[in-house]
């Protein structure tokens, strides 16, 4: 029977040949031995031995001049390809990881990160070095903060599994007004908007007659979790794009509204700059201002649109929005009001 201080080394030169054998992987075009030896906090004699060990275990492991001249350790896998990237493209790869930095704390951001650094890992030294000092320019600013998921890696997880693997998934959602309802859900896609996550899918009602998809917020699932063996099938007249068509944002409805808002000049350049809607129409105002037109299944959305405008907006039609708009900024400085007079009591 083996010493206890020599189990311990054992397993210590078993966990330290595993993290060989994982940087190794990420490395396609190979490490430079006195590097693995930096990473990995041994000598590189000790690194050496372990490549050894690592060809005894049956990987073909190879040390041969790099670009550079130096000798580099690699593992030749079967169907191994290294894939370069080109400038740009690495700095593509360094803006799509810094979009997903919205989604810290959940699945898809975890996942992200990892190809991320797959990728980077299999880069050349002197590219994985370049990409590295790109890191201060690209930067994405979220446009009004985005969501908080933290707490919530289950939840999300159960619900990204049941939209990868079809699977349905039993939940508790707390609307808006506060009021939880517990149910079972068939989740047909997600969707990224204004920097929060959002599910698609259809409940499943029992003794009921089939429900039409409707946009969950992610994260005001409170629990989550996918059935095992219970799959279902996405109906092939559902398309994800089709959805949304018309919708401005993620609000959909029944039927079209005719929306007309008349810009200021000093808002025209900002109007202009931007496709709102893909069904919009851009028409010149005397006096330099300018008339949006387009058509939505939802107002929801368009009303807050809207309001965020302030006096340089102002609703046309139709009557429905217009009474909308009306009512909040009545309500608005209604409340503006009630603080005035407050203060002057005081």
């Amino acid at each position: 029977m083996g010493t206890p201080g020599r189990k311990r080394g054992s397993y210590r030169q078993a966990a330290r040949i595993l993290r060989l054998l994982e940087v190794l992987r990420t490395r396609r075009y190979g490490v430079a031995p006195g590097a693995l030896a930096d990473e990995l906090e041994v000598t590189e004699r000790q690194i050496r031995r372990d490549l050894v060990a690592l060809g005894e275990a049956g990987h073909e492991v190879e040390v041969a001049p790099g670009p550079d001249g130096r000798a580099r350790a690699r593992l030749a896998e079967p169907g191994g390809r290294a894939v370069p990237l080109s400038l740009r493209e690495r700095y593509a790869l360094l803006a799509v990881r810094r979009v997903f930095d919205v989604l810290r704390d959940t699945p898809l951001w975890e996942d992200v990160a990892s190809i991320y650094e797959k990728v980077a890992g299999g880069l050349p030294d002197e590219q994985r070095a370049e990409l590295e000092r790109l890191g201060d320019r690209f930067l994405f600013i979220p446009d009004g903060g985005p969501k908080g998921y933290r707490g919530k890696e289950d939840v999300l997880d159960a619900l990204l599994t049941g939209v990868i693997r079809r699977l349905r998934v039993r939940y508790r959602y707390v609307a808006a007004a506060g009021a939880a309802k517990d149910g079972t859900l068939e989740p047909y896609a997600m969707v990224l908007y204004r920097m929060g996550l959002y599910v698609v899918g259809r409940a499943v009602l029992p003794d009921a007659p089939r429900t039409a998809p409707r946009v969950y917020a992610a994260e005001r699932f409170a629990d989550a979790e996918f059935l095992r063996g219970q799959s279902f099938e996405v109906p092939r007249s559902f398309r994800l794009d089709r959805y949304f068509e018309g919708a401005f944002g993620v609000h959909v409805g029944e039927g079209t509204h005719h929306v007309v808002v008349d810009f200021r000049p000093e808002a025209r350049r900002l109007v202009e700059a931007r496709v709102w809607h893909r069904t919009q129409k851009l028409s010149p105002l005397p006096g330099g201002g300018v008339r949006l037109e387009l058509d939505v299944g939802n107002l929801t959305e368009v009303a807050s649109w809207v309001l965020a405008w302030g006096p340089k907006a102002r609703v046309r039609g139709p009557a429905e929005l217009v009474t909308r708009v009306r009512e909040e900024l009545g309500a608005a400085a209604e409340l503006y009001g009630e603080a005035g007079r407050g203060r002057g009591e005081g």
